[in-house]
């Protein structure tokens, strides 16, 4: 639970993934099971109660995992928390580093760095390793685990490592990932050969991927399996709350795109296709919009630049951030359809969750996208920008088009939900 522990916002990707199987792991394992967070300043796996992994589950807690570098490390995080106490204090010191922020961003930053617990405050002890232990892990273990280290502990320990394996793309598809990425990224994957003794995949697309990986570095295959995402989500609202449409959406005609925002999602592409849809007035700017729900991903400046300042987009295409289930759940049943343009995909989840509300679908087939919805999606060329547009044009108007979709995927579509996807997963990795 080691990602689950840092994540910091709603549980996205691999976050909800990592989530969503620990809610449902005693269901499945009993007793056997024991919830760890893994420290790498020690190579330790280290056993967390019950009580404490549902704090993290449920977002209640955030740990901090991180210890610090060296000496100088150490004071540079104390003289930043001490800084932050005060704001004014904080903005006048960034503001010396050639830095600026809003009040409202350092209150974020607040409350990101005094949200998390530090591990000494976290009840733990170490895992007792043999060789009847499994350790299961599905979280981003590139950035917060050793693979070298616990190749060394398992010369001694003798246990069996099972990863989950989202995508290959950083191998496949280098320009699709953040500079400095790629190497660490490719060395995961050569370290994981040699460490992992399963491998379970999220897509036929990311095994096919990872056997052909092994094969042309020379490495034995890992044996592998397939197992189904769930797609349900959970639309309570915190309590208290209020769910409802965003005020630039209220009474408005919306198509929607839930993704983190960077190059390999394609959002240029569709962006470029919804300028052309308000230049040759296939869709009407006072009352239709396109949403882009999704993280700020790396990569995206000029992009954000240009949707904010064109006049023709400014006011058409709406920004999201930080959406919690509730909310998105929200979006999908008030939107008018779904796009999904992405260059490529490990799975493709918000897909499968776009069926599972009875939407109709704009997608592409790239990698595991063709393994979704079959011919109950929409499929167009993810380069063609013009085909996208003429999409968009002719379905936003169009309800009795819309309609015939949905009724189709309403009869025929199956969603997987996670209480499914835990019991597939758990009855492979056992």
């Amino acid at each position: 639970m080691t990602t689950t522990a840092q994540w910091v916002g709603p549980p996205v990707g691999i976050a909800r993934v990592e989530r969503e199987l620990a809610r449902r792991a005693r269901r499945h394992l009993g007793e056997d099971v024991a919830f760890c967070l893994y420290d790498r300043s020690r190579a330790a796996v280290l056993v967390i109660d019950d009580a404490t992994a549902d704090d993290l589950i449920e977002g209640r807690v955030r740990a901090d995992l991180a210890p610090a570098k060296d000496l100088v490390d150490n004071a540079r995080r104390k003289l930043r928390a001490l800084l932050l106490q005060n704001a004014s204090a904080y903005h006048f010191f960034q503001r010396l580093r050639g830095r600026s922020f809003t009040r409202e961003q350092i209150v974020q930053i607040q409350a990101l760095e005094f949200d998390k617990t530090p591990l000494a405050k976290l009840p733990h002890y170490p895992a007792r390793l043999d060789a009847d232990t499994r350790i299961i892990s599905g979280g981003l273990d590139w950035q917060y685990k050793d693979l070298r280290a616990l190749w060394t502990l398992k010369q001694t320990c003798r246990f069996s490592y099972c990863a989950i394996l989202y995508d290959l793309i950083p191998v496949r598809f280098p320009q699709f990932v953040v500079p400095g990425y790629v190497e660490l990224l490719t060395d995961y994957f050569g370290e994981l050969l040699w460490l992992a003794d399963q491998t379970m995949c999220i897509s036929e697309s990311t095994r096919r991927d990872w056997l052909r990986y092994a094969y042309e570095v020379g490495a034995k295959p890992v044996p592998s399996t397939v197992f189904p995402l769930g797609c349900d989500l959970s639309p309570v609202a915190a309590p208290g709350s209020k769910v409802e449409l965003p005020p630039e959406l209220q009474d408005k005609r919306f198509a929607l795109y839930v993704s983190t925002i960077e190059p390999r999602k394609n959002h240029r592409m569709l962006y470029e296709a919804w300028d052309e849809c308000i230049r040759t007035k296939q869709v009407d700017p006072a009352q239709d919009r396109i949403v882009f729900v999704g993280r700020r991903g790396w990569a995206i400046g000029d992009l954000l630049r240009e949707i904010e300042t064109n006049p023709l987009t400014r006011d058409t295409i709406v920004l999201l951030h930080d959406v919690s289930d509730a909310q998105l759940t929200m979006l999908y049943r008030s939107c008018a359809f779904v796009l999904f343009p992405s260059l490529y995909e490990g799975f493709g989840l918000p897909l499968a969750e776009a069926l599972s509300y009875g939407k109709l679908c704009v997608t592409t087939d790239a990698g595991a996208l063709a393994e979704i919805g079959d011919d109950l999606v929409m499929r167009l060329d993810a380069k063609d920008t013009l085909a996208w547009s003429r999409a968009i044009g002719r379905l936003m108007p169009s309800s009795a088009e819309r309609d015939t979709w949905e009724a189709r995927i309403r009869n025929a579509y199956r969603p997987i939900n996670w209480d499914e996807a835990a019991q597939h997963f758990f009855n492979a990795v056992i």
